[in-house]
């Protein structure tokens, strides 16, 4: 139930932050951005438990730089994307990822995820459907492929992170996941971005915010929760960020809701009780 409660946790808080991270993005380009974000985020860790760190850092190094650098593909590919593509359609493309964690599982390890999973799964995907609305119209063109390779990547790293968790101290390869990440940021700022100014004054608190709820608070919860929930459960509960990331730019941004997008939410939320409810369907299967 705890782990459930970080999951949510990290789903609320991503979610609001969509309304802070369309100001960012207006004065940071993408990759300087995310340098800032989980550069601090490793420091903050750091600060707090130093001492695990200098104890195990190379021992869980290998889980840490996979994880990191698959969160990396993936952040990467859909902020290039959405030059190509519609929010709404991008948000779809990559809610494909829990669809494709139990898939991935099932292929690797031939342990079939239960149809009450695959149920949840796919209803959670049509509800990312009804909420990319219009924008799912037209062919596929570049921007799709580099998020589908977006969702590849969501899917693969929640699979790493339950595999490394299950023997490694989930605390410290959240500060290597961060130091990979801002260090991959830096080196791809430096080659195809210009930046001419470190911190813009103006956006001081949504930056710190960002930081502190959304980065240190959510990813090292998210691997601390993984530790003890299964990846395709927890990928469904991870899927409510975009219900939070609507209702958030309606009472931030007075942004409209029609009904395809209210659906959306009443289905992903059902998706979500489902999967919540999984060990009673089972129980009941096994009386």
């Amino acid at each position: 139930m705890l782990a459930d409660l970080g999951l949510l946790y990290c789903a609320l808080f991503w979610g609001v932050s969509f309304p802070v991270m369309k100001v960012l993005v207006s004065y940071y380009s993408p990759c300087w951005l995310l340098f800032l974000r989980f550069s601090a985020g490793a420091l903050l860790i750091y600060i707090f438990f130093h001492k695990r760190i200098n104890d195990s850092f190379m021992k869980v190094f290998k889980g840490g730089f996979i994880i990191g650098a698959l969160l990396f593909l993936a952040i990467g590919t859909q902020t290039v994307g959405l030059n190509y593509i519609g929010g709404g359609r991008s948000a779809f493309i990559s809610a494909i990822y829990v669809l494709l964690v139990p898939l991935i599982i099932w292929v690797i390890k031939k342990k079939f995820p239960g149809w009450v999973t695959l149920f949840a799964a796919c209803l959670c995907v049509m509800g990312m459907y009804f909420l990319a609305g219009d924008e799912m119209s037209g062919g596929i063109n570049r921007g799709d492929v580099l998020t589908i390779i977006c969702a590849l990547s969501f899917a693969v790293q929640i699979i790493a992170i339950s595999h490394y968790t299950s023997d490694s101290d989930p605390i410290v390869l959240s500060f290597i996941e961060f130091l990979v990440l801002s260090v991959m940021a830096f080196a791809s700022s430096l080659i195809f971005e210009s930046q001419a100014e470190l911190i813009n004054m103006h956006t001081l608190y949504g930056l710190l915010f960002m930081i502190t709820f959304c980065t240190f608070g959510c990813y090292m919860i998210q691997i601390c929760a993984q530790k003890y929930a299964k990846p395709s459960h927890a990928s469904i509960i991870m899927s409510l960020e975009s219900v939070f990331g609507l209702l958030s730019s309606v009472v931030f941004l007075n942004e409209s809701v029609s009904f395809h997008m209210a659906l959306g939410c009443a289905l992903i939320f059902s998706a979500v009780m489902i999967a919540e409810l999984e060990p009673l369907f089972n129980h009941k299967n096994r009386g």
